[in-house]
């Protein structure tokens, strides 16, 4: 967003600011950081009288029971240094949605704005910087498994190396699939760190509960511990510099024996099968490739990971699994052998189940079962062509999403079906999106499309959502400027959006709504009364407010 304070720093940079911070602290443990934070941020933070727009994170949002990523304009009325929290009241919402007025936020999810109040003199650029340090540390240089290992000097224990590893992974110093590799434990090791958060208050309470959900509840724990354990001694050998070097090497040198053996290009993914399933599968696999190479293997996780660029890894019609950190998607076809048959490919991933880094991606006759995951697929980069693909997930969490493309990326839907979902399809600002002969059902939200993406629809059918059949965000007010009834005809007055033969029925809440999406903030708040500081500072009775959330998770 325009309208929030941000830095771009260097390591150095970075790595001076921290130093200051913890100046003359021979050690600093893990029980002492948040002590030092608490004293760091009542010295360079005012306790009151500005506004910040809240990221409300993922765990919070279906707690609310609305959609994921929301933002809120809050004006913050006091701060507890000692519980790192604010009391927000809000001021504007970005969506039509209803949230109780007042809160206690995390700090690190506060994200102050550049215009404030005329009347009111603050240091935000201080203010801000303060808050991005923490924020940064919080998000980036912390593990789920620091209080538990209490190391006598956190400091000297994580923080150059943990700072290394961050811009090593953001300047590319580390090889692609590696880096999403890291990535993907870190977001693992933090969802099952508030899952473990979860399970123990429950087991904590043993009277309400039957003796038999405690011992399911002690087993997930186990469970869990142990996946933790795992992620921490891989990570700690990667935060290593010296030691990644070396791991990095290793793999370096893999993967070029691997490749270079590799002459094959062509894959067929089937666990076994009767004789005559397998001729007839051949006899498929002849038409399509008749003189080529044609290679057998056994797993398709295995099989993505070491695919080479435009390798084409054909399907047999058995289900197929995505394990838990999901799948790494790099210029590969992928492809069930007939498109009369889709092949359903399962997802465990809880996070993303497909993320498409390639240049050039193709995914034909499959289907996605993402009931588990949070997003389906993720294009982040190049071109992604789907074909007679059916994704479905579930449409009762309102932050699970079908199909996200961000700035740059480009996604191409031909004859596909998308069923369930909170937003069925994401097109961020700067994406390129095309939609042909498809179906999108059963979402929250079929497509939410925001400024300067291009979007191209024809002969698709969007029906039975809950909200909106397609949401188009604009910074300006657009609804007021086209001044005509938003249907999907209307969409091609709009700038880079074109559609053709679409149709919506049961949609409840319409099928199209244009809106403005700037959330701006306020320069006069003694204008209104609701905004008035000597009300907001009188918060009503403990009933009227949430719990307060010290501990909340940072995910985004």
């Amino acid at each position: 967003m325009e309208e929030i304070i941000t830095f771009d720093k260097s390591f150095s940079d970075r790595l001076k600011e921290y130093e200051d911070i913890f100046l003359g602290l021979e050690n600093v443990p893990f029980s002492k950081l948040k002590t030092e934070w608490a004293y760091y941020l009542e010295l360079t933070v005012d306790k009151s009288g500005w506004q910040a727009v809240w990221k409300i994170p993922r765990l919070k949002c279906e707690e609310l029971k609305i959609s994921f990523p929301t933002i809120v304009l809050v004006y913050v009325s006091d701060i507890e240094f000692l519980n790192l929290t604010a009391s927000v009241k809000i001021l504007a919402v970005q969506d039509d949605i209803q949230l109780p007025m007042k809160h206690f936020v995390p700090l690190s999810q506060l994200w102050p704005t550049k215009t404030q109040d005329k009347s009111i003199a603050l240091n935000m650029e201080l203010l801000s910087n303060a808050l991005d340090l923490y924020r940064f540390f919080v998000i980036h240089l912390l593990m789920p498994w620091d209080e538990e290992e209490d190391s006598l000097d956190w400091k000297r224990d994580h923080l150059v190396s943990r700072l290394q590893l961050y811009y090593d992974l953001r300047n590319g110093n580390i090889p692609k699939a590696t880096c999403e590799h890291i990535h993907a434990l870190i977001n693992e090791a933090r969802r099952l760190g508030n899952k473990r958060e979860q399970l123990t208050d429950m087991c904590d309470d043993i009277d309400s509960d039957s003796e038999g959900n405690n011992d399911q509840r002690i087993e997930g724990l186990i469970k869990i511990n142990v996946r933790i354990i795992e992620i921490q001694n891989e990570l700690n050998l990667l935060e290593n510099e010296m030691f990644r070097k070396v791991i990095l090497k290793r793999q370096e040198s893999s993967d070029t024996e691997c490749r270079n053996l590799d002459k094959h290009h062509i894959w067929i993914i089937s666990k076994g099968d009767m004789a005559m399933n397998y001729i007839r599968l051949l006899n498929s696999v002849e038409e399509l490739y008749p003189h080529q190479n044609i290679t057998f293997a056994t797993n398709l996780m295995s099989k993505l990971e070491s695919a080479n660029h435009r390798d084409i890894i054909l399907l047999n019609t058995e289900e197929h699994t995505v394990k838990t950190e999901g799948a790494l998607i790099d210029n590969v076809t992928i492809k069930g052998v007939d498109s009369r048959n889709q092949v359903q490919i399962l997802s465990l991933a809880e996070d993303v189940m497909f993320n498409c880094v390639g240049d050039s991606i193709i995914i034909e006759n499959i289907i996605f079962d993402c009931n588990k995951s949070q997003c389906a697929v993720l294009v982040r980069k190049g071109h992604v062509t789907m074909r007679n693909c059916t994704i479905i997930g579930i449409n009762s969490c309102t932050t699970r999403h079908g199909i996200i493309v961000f700035n740059n990326a480009k996604l191409s839907l031909v004859s596909c079906e998308l069923l369930g979902f909170s937003t069925a399809i994401i097109g961020n600002t700067g994406s390129s999106i095309t939609i042909e002969n498809s179906l999108i059902e059963k979402a929250h939200c079929g497509l939410l499309i925001h400024e300067n993406c291009q979007i191209k629809i024809s002969s698709t059918v969007i029906k039975n959502c809950e909200e909106f059949g397609i949401v188009v965000e604009f910074e300006r007010d657009l609804e007021r400027e086209l001044q005509t009834e938003q249907s999907f005809d209307a969409l091609n007055l709009l700038p880079d959006v074109s559609t053709k033969s679409v149709k919506g029925s049961g949609n409840k809440k319409g099928d199209v709504c244009i809106k403005k999406c700037r959330i701006s903030p306020i320069e006069n708040l003694f204008e209104n009364p609701d905004c008035n500081v000597t009300i907001m500072n009188d918060f009503d009775s403990n009933e009227d407010l949430e719990s307060k959330e010290a501990n909340m998770s940072d995910t985004t």
